[in-house]
This record gives structure tokens, C-alpha cells and sequence, in this order.
């Protein structure tokens, strides 16, 4: 069975936000492109531009929904996200295992999440929305977030 890349993605269920784990769809193959030939490589998708963010310290983003379908790449820092309809929370540290997808646009969701950026470092995130919002492949493997665990099983048995 070939690895793939699991996170967590913040989507919408009759109208409110929601985490699940996903796994993207297809899994990792072998790169050929020069450069990385021979290296696993997944693809996202088509994405529509990027950008990238600094969050200073102990920031409140306050409740808002997904501007568009995309991947939040932290690469710093910590968030910490919430939802204003549970109890549901997740906490992502920026780093190998700082990737999320955000879904929870005003079109499927009424009052979207809430993320704080409680560390006392500055946060750095890369926003990349998805061409023409649309939401990647994925299989959902479970509602609520991924646990660290889930996100390097599926990816390190590629490498085995």
C-alpha cells in the first residue's frame, strides 16, 4: 500500500464547521523531475497563487471562515483552532507536521472557526488556495483532527 499525505481539514456539515482527518488522494509516487527524481512527491492539485504570513505573538485571528479552499502551511509557531458550534479543538505546530486544509468557506459554513496563535514566537504560514476553490481528492479517514501519529504513519510507509 502506498503512503499518502494525511491532515487535518477544517470542512462544513449542514452548515457548520467541522475537523476530519483526510487522506489525500492518489498517494505518493517516485519524482521524476530533475531535482528530486527518485523522491516521494504527492500532488496538491492545481493551486491558484500563495501567500505567505506573519503572525506575531499571541495573536487572535477571532472567528472567521476559510476565504477560499486551501492549505495552510505553518511553518512556524503554533495555532490553535477552535469552533464556535463544539467542543472541538485543534492545536498545529508549524513544522514537518504543520499542514492543514481549510474548507469551511461561507458557502458551507455559517459562523466558521476561530484561530488564536498562543505562543509567544511569531507564527509563519503559507496560504495556498486551491484554483477555482476546488477541494482536493481525499478519503475521509475519521471526523476530528489527525493525531501526529496518523500523519507520519500513512507518509513513513511509503519509506519502509
Amino acid at each position: 500500500m502506498s503512503g499518502t499525505l494525511n491532515l487535518t481539514a477544517l470542512t462544513a456539515h449542514n452548515g457548520a464547521s467541522v475537523f476530519e482527518c483526510w487522506a489525500l488522494q492518489p498517494g505518493f509516487t517516485s519524482s521524476t523531475q530533475s531535482g528530486t527524481a527518485g523522491a516521494l512527491s504527492l500532488q496538491l492539485g492545481n493551486l491558484a497563487n500563495a501567500s505567505y504570513s506573519i503572525l506575531p505573538a499571541e495573536f487572535d485571528a477571532g472567528r472567521h471562515n476559510a476565504p477560499n479552499v486551501q492549505y495552510v502551511v505553518f511553518l512556524s509557531g503554533l495555532a490553535h483552532i477552535t469552533l464556535p458550534n463544539s467542543t472541538a479543538e485543534a492545536w498545529v505546530v508549524g513544522g514537518e507536521n504543520g499542514m492543514i486544509i481549510a474548507a469551511d468557506t461561507a458557502a458551507v459554513s455559517t459562523y466558521g472557526h476561530i484561530t488564536t496563535y498562543p505562543s509567544t514566537m511569531q507564527t509563519v504560514a503559507l496560504q495556498i488556495p486551491t484554483e477555482g476553490g476546488i477541494v482536493p481528492n481525499h478519503t475521509v479517514l475519521h471526523s476530528g483532527p489527525c493525531t501526529t501519529a496518523e500523519q507520519l504513519r500513512k507518509r513513513m510507509m511509503e519509506l519502509d
